[in-house]
């Protein structure tokens, strides 16, 4: 009889691959040692148990410090020794790590161990006594779900996911940056419409709000009579010396809506110079570094698949960093549906009754990772403003049908984004992508792709050598397209 090729599905879809293959490896469920920990600032709680949750060890505490380390193996290693099982049929795991854990875990790994998270919510559920809450009874509910596999690889298992735990860090903190930034101009045009009102009105005063010329003039000596009191030569130099086009006209608006500014009260003029001064000052700050870490981002983003990414119009370095960030190594890239769920731009579907009973479409749940949900309703925002036409033409279609565009949208992003970066390739126009495409509509599109990656990658400094260096993603691939189709890309265009 011919043996069916077909896929067997299991119906535990959300069981973590590597603990499920301990239990393989072991065959008795007596032969896997399970290591529970409800960690703590200072000192965590540890259980040991085998694969059918027999306790082999009551709960003891393990210091959070080298030591700690030192203890925790020693036991587990007595335990393991005893009933004879080997270190890979041996994980440990807690809920969703603090960063107080982070070096605590990284150093389980280096051991050689399987460190795992699980959800804290599902740990709670798992719980003996849903009324009450111990370190005991939180240890139980973590074995509890450990042992139903139902778990997430935690911090770095390979060299290869350094770039992506570098981007993830850096991309967070851009993004803190950037909403602090937010508020400091939200601060600023509050004490600068006090001091001079309408200076920060481009329409009034001629000259572009938050530019360098700007925030200089703010810093030092800044309310409607100071700046009425000054020569209209000083001004114009200071705005030729931060590049301002029209120098002399824009300096002269100025002076003219300064004299005709309602002034503040004359006792209160010092405090708010004080203070503009001091928002004006942290607003630079912040935007520097926040531009700084931008290019670190874009310059590794070059070395991963995600660089793909850039190559759709409207996706800047930001959100493929971010979505790189927050995805991860694309080995580890799970199914459409699951990413979906994971980002939290699914709706909840309730359907009881029976087959013939319809689904009732509810409200997207809130337990999913709300900043790759950021990044990627972004995304979609972005290639509904300026993506190429077929993309925004989908998304109009989509709101005219009554749909929620921007997050139709977004599940679509995500399949491109598992597409490009699985496979490594660019996004292409349609002409060129289908089987049917002649050389000439597919050297047409790759051309296109490249004068877009191009002007993208010109802003940021070494950023046309990256993408030209083979060794990457983007440069393998122009490599490929001129040895099998001939297509020469030019370095510069």
């Amino acid at each position: 009889m011919k043996k069916s090729s077909r896929k067997i599905q299991s119906v535990y879809r959300n069981q973590n691959a590597l603990v499920r293959a301990v239990f393989e490896r072991a065959g008795d469920a007596r032969k896997v040692l399970c290591v529970a920990l409800d960690y703590a600032k200072r000192k965590h709680v540890a259980l040991i148990c085998d694969g059918h949750g027999d306790v082999l060890k009551a709960s003891f505490p393990v210091e959070n410090n080298a030591a700690g380390i030192t203890h925790l193996i020693k036991e587990i290693t007595a335990t393991a020794r005893h009933r004879k099982i080997p270190k890979d049929q041996i994980f440990l795991g807690g809920e969703d790590e603090a960063a107080y854990v982070a070096n605590f875990t990284e150093a389980l790994r280096a051991k050689g161990y399987l460190v795992v998270r699980v959800n804290a919510y599902e740990a709670k559920e798992n719980r003996e006594n849903l009324l009450a809450s111990t370190d005991t009874l939180d240890l139980l509910g973590i074995a509890k779900t450990l042992l139903s596999r139902r778990a997430r690889l935690t911090g770095d298992t390979s060299s290869s996911a350094a770039a992506y735990h570098h981007l993830r860090e850096i991309t967070r903190c851009r993004r803190t940056l950037v909403r602090q930034q937010t508020a400091a101009s939200n601060r600023i045009h509050a004490l600068a419409d006090q001091l001079f009102p309408g200076f920060l009105n481009g329409s009034k005063s001629a000259l572009t709000p938050f530019t360098a010329a700007s925030l200089e003039l703010m810093k030092e000596r800044f309310s409607a009579p100071e700046i009425a009191r000054r020569k209209v030569t000083s001004l114009a130099n200071l705005l030729r010396r931060h590049r301002v086009q029209h120098p002399d006209e824009t300096a002269s608006q100025i002076n003219m809506l300064a004299r005709e500014a309602l002034p503040p009260a004359a006792h209160r003029v010092a405090t708010l110079q004080r203070t503009l001064a001091a928002t004006v000052d942290l607003y630079q700050c912040l935007q520097r570094n926040a531009i700084e870490l931008r290019a670190d981002a874009a310059l590794t983003l070059a070395t991963t698949p995600y660089v793909m990414l850039t190559s759709i119009p409207g996706i800047g370095f930001v959100l493929a960093a971010g979505l790189a960030g927050e995805l991860g190594d694309p080995k580890h890239l799970g199914k459409l549906d699951s990413l979906c769920a994971y980002a939290g731009i699914v709706p909840r579907t309730l359907q009881s009754g029976g087959p013939d009973s319809p689904a009732v479409q509810g409200h997207a749940s809130p337990r999913c990772n709300r900043i790759l949900k950021d990044w990627t309703v972004q995304s979609a925002q972005k290639i509904h403003l300026y993506g190429p036409p077929e993309l925004k033409d989908r998304i109009t279609r989509w709101n005219a049908e009554g749909k929620h565009g921007i997050f139709a949208a977004a599940r679509h992003h995500l399949r491109l984004v598992s597409t490009l970066v699985k496979n490594e390739i660019p996004y292409l126009a349609p002409e060129g992508r289908t089987r049917q495409a002649t050389p000439e509509q597919i050297a047409a599109a790759a051309h296109a792709t490249w004068a877009i990656l191009q002007r993208k990658w010109r802003t940021v400094s070494g950023g046309l050598d990256l993408i030209l260096d083979e060794a990457n993603p983007l440069g393998f691939w122009r490599k490929v397209l001129l040895e099998l189709h001939s297509i020469n890309l030019p370095e510069r265009q």
